[in-house]
């Protein structure tokens, strides 16, 4: 796709105060839906003007697991916290140049080495606490703290301190040059100094507030029922004026069919992770229809490196081979999405075009095997070494029916050269603890990148989500200078190492480069792929959203 080479972000040189424009979104878009699959449908422009008032009830798989920035692991839960209970400082505008958000101005220094916020004036907490320079300050010291143990930690590491200047303005300084500063503030967000700060670090993760959230964003938390629901109220006072929606339920609903059928009966408004055998029934129904617009994420499966099993690269590269990825793309997503090369997505500059995904071609990842010493010695079917026999566990989350079917896939492809992997499927934040922790086999999940290419917590020894303990330290050294290189014609190569390097050593298999699938009722308006830290969500224009008073 060569006509994507021009759809990067450029990187930003200090002294500038707002980014350049980097990406078009009608061009990105169009250029995105030339990478292939079923094409979406999005909101038509209208006639109609939008109404206050109505309740969308929003179907999510799990539950959330807190509403705190500083301890949320959840995907779904990030979002939900930086677009619609908080406030990211900035964001994205429709041209994906960075815009204010809870900050009214920002920007760099001359020498690069450090950045300053300017909070919105009369911007309150749910509460109706000011939220100021002090909540800013605080949220960051705590992030950056052992005990607290915030996942996104990893991605703050260059910035050394947080500077309160005024009451409303906040000066972050860096340890050195960074590449795109301004990009990694596009998903921290503050939390209410006066509700956190009598609770120690190490506690914050079973802080009350959590499931009693005070935030500043458009819609504020009424109600938790633990796996049920949780209601929110629109924010009367946001800064951006009052959402059009009275209220937002998001209710758990963790079978795939069961959230389907609500969608096509009415009884939902809005769904995520639609199994793609459910988005041709979308389309022809006259409730509901699909939307769908390819991703910076991908679905991988990740080697728990501690275990011998998999520490040979021939053994990782073989069970790569393996696997029939094209087959997963066309027969199992049905083309909502397509084989990937590795962390970087095809819209990424970043990306090392010289790269082809590895072959299926189970007669070469036999001869791996048996290089590397597995073979079957007993004539049970299942290769053996030093007495242990090829057999593990592949574990997904049980509110993902296309992971499950991936597993079965996987386990069908693997027993073709000898391989027994047996698929286990657990609560997606069980899951995420044990990724985590290291208590796993292999783990299949997605995992979504940001527009600012940094795959840092993925792959830098002993990162948050490397749950599987890769290392290399030649890996770690790329991270840190192309991070750190501010001209791009110097950080490409240094890219291109990076990405040759997980290619050649595979400590995951990158198994499909996913596309977005989502379904809506057709009485909701104003849902959109809108531009996001992580390139496109629904959820980051929800103070948008709105149902005609005839509809509701």
């Amino acid at each position: 796709m060569t006509t994507l080479n021009t759809l990067s972000a450029t990187l930003r040189r200090p002294g500038t105060t707002l980014a350049a424009s980097t990406l078009a979104v009608a061009v990105l878009l169009a250029a995105l839906l030339a990478c292939g699959g079923p094409s979406p449908e999005t909101d038509a422009p209208s006639e109609e003007t939008p109404a206050y008032g109505g309740t969308a009830i929003v179907a999510i798989g799990s539950d959330f697991d807190v509403f705190n920035e500083l301890a949320t692991t959840s995907a779904i839960g990030d979002q939900v916290i930086g677009h619609v209970v908080f406030q990211n400082l900035i964001a994205y505008d429709e041209n994906l140049d960075y815009a204010p958000a809870l900050a009214d101005s920002f920007g760099i220094a001359e020498d690069g080495l450090s950045a300053t916020f300017r909070i919105r004036d009369g911007v309150r907490w749910h509460d109706g606490a000011s939220v100021t320079a002090d909540d800013v300050v605080w949220s960051f010291d705590m992030s950056m703290l052992d005990e607290t143990a915030y996942p996104e930690r990893q991605a703050l590491a260059y910035v050394a301190r947080a500077e309160r200047v005024d009451a409303r303005r906040v000066r972050f300084h860096f340890t050195s040059v960074h590449a795109e500063p301004l990009a990694d503030f596009m998903y921290w967000t503050p939390m209410p100094k006066h509700l956190l700060e009598d609770v120690p670090p190490a506690e914050m993760i079973n802080a009350p507030f959590n499931r009693q959230p005070v935030g500043n964003g458009p819609f504020r938390v009424v109600s938790w029922q633990a796996n049920e629901q949780v209601v929110m109220e629109a924010n009367e006072d946001f800064w951006a004026g009052r959402p059009y929606l009275d209220r937002v339920v998001f209710r758990v609903i963790p079978e795939p069919a069961t959230a389907v059928t609500e969608l096509l009966s009415g009884g939902i408004d809005l769904y995520r992770n639609v199994p793609p055998i459910d988005m041709a029934r979308l389309e022809t129904s006259d409730v509901a229809r699909p939307l769908s617009w390819p991703t910076l994420g991908f679905t991988l499966l990740m080697f728990n490196l501690r275990d011998p099993l998999f520490q040979d690269v021939r053994v990782r590269r073989a069970l790569t081979m393996a696997t029939d990825r094209e087959e997963l793309v066309e027969g199992l997503v049905r083309g909502y999405g397509e084989v990937s090369t590795g962390p970087a997505a095809s819209m990424q500059w970043e990306r090392n075009e010289t790269l082809e995904p590895w072959p299926h071609d189970p007669e070469e990842a036999k001869r791996l095997l048996a290089e590397a010493g597995w073979r079957d010695t007993n004539g049970d079917g299942i290769l053996d070494k030093d007495g242990r026999p090829f057999r593990f566990q592949i574990t997904t989350n049980t509110d993902n029916i296309l992971r499950q079917d991936l597993l079965v896939a996987l386990q069908s492809q693997l027993r073709e050269i000898g391989i027994d992997a047996r698929p286990r499927a657990v609560e997606f934040n069980t899951m995420i603890d044990q990724w985590m922790s290291g208590e796993f086999d292999t783990v299949v999940a997605g995992w979504d990148l940001y527009l600012r290419f940094d795959p840092t917590q993925l792959f830098e020894t002993g990162a948050p989500y490397n749950g599987g303990a890769y290392s290399n330290p030649r890996v770690d050294e790329l991270l840190r200078r192309a991070r750190t290189t501010l001209d791009r014609e110097e950080a490409e190569p240094l890219w291109d190492e990076f990405l040759q390097i997980i290619h050649d050593e595979q400590p995951y298999i990158f198994l499909v480069a996913d596309h977005e699938r989502w379904g809506a009722s057709r009485r909701l308006r104003g849902v959109a792929p809108t531009a996001a830290p992580n390139a496109y969500s629904p959820l980051a224009g929800i103070a948008k959203w709105w149902i005609p008073p005839e509809e509701r």
